[in-house]
């Protein structure tokens, strides 16, 4: 029995000053509205690594410790797993310079909550905003937190 697949590794990482928390609003015609900057890591890439650049090509913020915080999991359109570590930086250098991705934002964790977030974004906060969830598996009707 093969145990190995292909498999897409992703990050996002949501990063917080004081009560605000950096948004980005994506351009992406696929994935269009509210969500947290991040993207893949690369060949070789360390996951902290990919996080670290991600966040600098996206913000111009360099983050410091990012913390792991939880995993989102689920099959893509060509039936591949696709996996998207999800990080919390509290600690930054740089001023926020935004990117081709889209517009970069400070919110409250309220004011995030009240606007037009990326398609079934919400369903991924609780991993991040809940200390006891730490998973969000989406496979066909299945979608659960862990």
């Amino acid at each position: 029995m093969d145990r190995t697949e292909r498999v897409t590794l992703t990050n996002m990482c949501m990063i917080t000053n004081q009560d605000k928390i950096l948004v980005l609003n994506r351009n992406d015609p696929t994935w269009p509205g509210l969500t947290f900057p991040g993207g893949h890591v690369e060949s070789h890439e360390s996951f902290h690594d990919a996080v670290v650049r991600e966040i600098k090509e996206e913000t111009n913020l360099t983050i410091i410790k990012p913390r792991l915080t939880g995993i989102k999991q689920f099959y893509d359109d060509n039936n591949q797993r696709y996996l998207v570590f999800f990080y919390i930086a509290t600690h930054f250098t740089g001023s926020v310079r935004a990117s081709d991705e889209g517009t970069l934002t400070w919110m409250t964790k309220d004011e995030l909550l009240s606007h037009q977030l990326a398609y079934n974004f919400d369903h991924d906060l609780p991993v991040y905003f809940n200390d006891t969830i730490y998973e969000h598996m989406l496979d066909g009707n299945r979608d659960e937190l862990f």
